[in-house]
């Protein structure tokens, strides 16, 4: 005989992959179910009502946030693979590629939300309110995370500048 965990368990797989959730992430949306679950268990005795159903509701929104998210990251994928075709047949000088492997270099070194925000402005010449809309975030941390990763990208290409004439 199973247990009503392990029922309430295959239930909720059922539900995110009735979603159109992938095999290999039902793990992830299960423990996102279960870590909403015992937040809204911790707010306060009696807020759910019925727990099977509040879990399936939950694991559907889950799906949909899923796929939300994929087609976000799909079209800027799309959008980064269209700028790339642009300016691949443009010609540049040999002596920019020194200072484009420093940026490349600082990049990388970027927080992923400044180094998303980075990109999407500088790259993709995305104004800061089609950031905010895209990305889901006030206008306000788009020139927040703008500010202060160009401000390390400064200090650090500044810093190896230093570096080589020294």
């Amino acid at each position: 005989m199973r247990g009503p965990v392990r029922e309430q368990t295959e239930r909720i797989r059922a539900v995110l992959a009735l979603g159109g959730v992938p095999w290999g992430d039902l793990d992830d949306g299960l423990q996102q179910v279960r870590l909403k679950l015992l937040t809204e268990e911790a707010r306060g005795a009696g807020s759910i009502r019925d727990r099977d159903a509040w879990t399936a509701v939950v694991a559907s929104r889950v799906a949909v946030d899923w796929h939300r998210a994929r087609t976000r990251e799909a079209d800027l994928r799309a959008r980064l693979a269209a700028r790339w075709e642009r300016h691949r047949g443009t010609e540049h000088a040999q002596e920019d590629l020194p200072l484009a492997l420093s940026v490349a270099s600082c990049l990388e070194s970027l927080s992923r939300p400044q180094r998303q925000v980075i990109t999407l402005r500088y790259y993709m010449d995305l104004s800061v309110a089609e950031i905010a809309s895209l990305l889901e975030i006030p206008a306000g941390t788009v020139k927040s995370r703008l500010h202060a990763a160009a401000a390390v990208l400064r200090d650090r290409l500044t810093e190896e500048g230093a570096d080589r004439r020294g």
